[in-house]
């Protein structure tokens, strides 16, 4: 009965385009494996069997405000104590869940979080938990399915991009106790395996606002690994996924575990350098106001200027005419001077 539940509450916020997308995802995989027979014409016949994208719209919201992801929580807590108990007939389970109930939660979870309006709710009911736990199970289901190649790691996806979502636009004071710290790693593994640049960009968003919390919040970013996969979005084609890269790497920079890097990290200070110099306005903001912070510590300053930071800042204030830029390279170069004097 629980999973015909979970399964009617997929299929009612199933839209159009859902359907045809997840065809085409399908055909794309059976040609790799020369499927005949099979052409685009179908996506859209199959399409017509789910509603239009704003009915789909609708059912989401009224079924979050009925309590679904209360539901949901609930659903996986009686799957777990099943599976404790030994209650479950032959299969393979994850918390005591089949794949296509942990596909149906993620997909459900993921169009919840698509409308902004849903996002405080979602967290009210316990989503940001079910959506780390949910991510967990994904991904054991993609290493036992063929891995990162398998469709199924799309449920995994799911539910990174739900988590992003919420990251973006919910104040992280009103997330439940100890939750905000699951959302990390789902973000950060979008950085680098992501499907779409949105993903990417939102992850980066909503990293960003995580990092803006304190320093202890960025310490524990760090100590994920956040360096090492900002480099997924600086390396990007697609200059907004740049730029939120920039802005997050300049969030992380005020904290203990970040200073202690930048001392010794060449990389990391010329990446910095490069983007100051950056067309994009947004980005050179970020980019200068993260070297202005980090100007505060005597041994970053000196990883600066050994990679030449009084140089290319002293060029681009110069060039620019733009005065929050001009005050940031106002601030940094101060810095640098007063920590030589020291």
């Amino acid at each position: 009965a629980r999973f015909g539940a979970v399964q009617v509450i997929a299929n009612l916020m199933r839209s159009s385009e859902d359907k045809e997308r997840e065809y085409n995802k399908e055909l794309a995989q059976l040609r790799k494996i020369a499927a005949k027979g099979l052409g685009p014409d179908k996506a859209a016949e199959m399409a017509k069997i789910a509603g239009p994208p704003a009915l789909a719209k609708q059912a989401a919201r009224i079924l979050l405000q009925k309590g679904a992801v209360s539901t949901f929580v609930k659903c996986k807590m009686l799957y777990k104590e099943e599976q404790r108990n030994q209650q479950l007939s032959k299969g393979i389970y994850f918390d005591g869940m089949n794949e296509q109930v942990v596909e149906a939660m993620s997909f459900c979870m993921k169009k919840f979080a698509k409308d902004e309006r849903n996002r405080g709710t979602l967290v009210q009911q316990k989503g940001i938990r079910l959506l780390g736990d949910l991510y967990n199970l994904g991904a054991q289901i993609m290493e036992k399915s063929g891995g990162v190649d398998s469709k199924k790691g799309l449920w995994r996806e799911d539910c990174a991009v739900a988590l992003s979502r919420i990251a973006i636009s919910t104040n992280p004071a009103l997330y439940p106790e100890g939750s905000m710290f699951s959302m990390i790693q789902p973000l950060l593994w979008l950085f680098g395996n992501a499907s779409h640049e949105l993903y990417q960009f939102e992850a980066g968003m909503g990293l960003t606002n995580i990092a803006s919390i304190d320093a202890d919040t960025r310490d524990v970013l760090v100590i994920h690994g956040a360096w090492p996969a900002v480099t997924n979005l600086l390396s990007s084609e697609n200059e907004e996924v740049q730029r939120v890269g920039v802005e997050f790497m300049a969030n992380l920079v005020v904290c203990e575990k970040s200073f202690e890097r930048l001392q010794t990290s060449d990389q990391d200070v010329k990446l910095f350098l490069l983007f100051a110099k950056s067309e994009n306005l947004r980005t050179q903001l970020a980019a200068t106001g993260g070297i202005a912070m980090m100007t505060q510590d005597p041994l970053v300053v000196q990883n600066l200027k050994k990679n030449s930071a009084i140089k290319v800042l002293n060029d681009i204030k110069n060039r620019t005419k733009d005065a929050d830029v001009l005050m940031r390279i106002k601030v940094a170069l101060e810095n640098i001077e007063s920590s030589s004097e020291e």
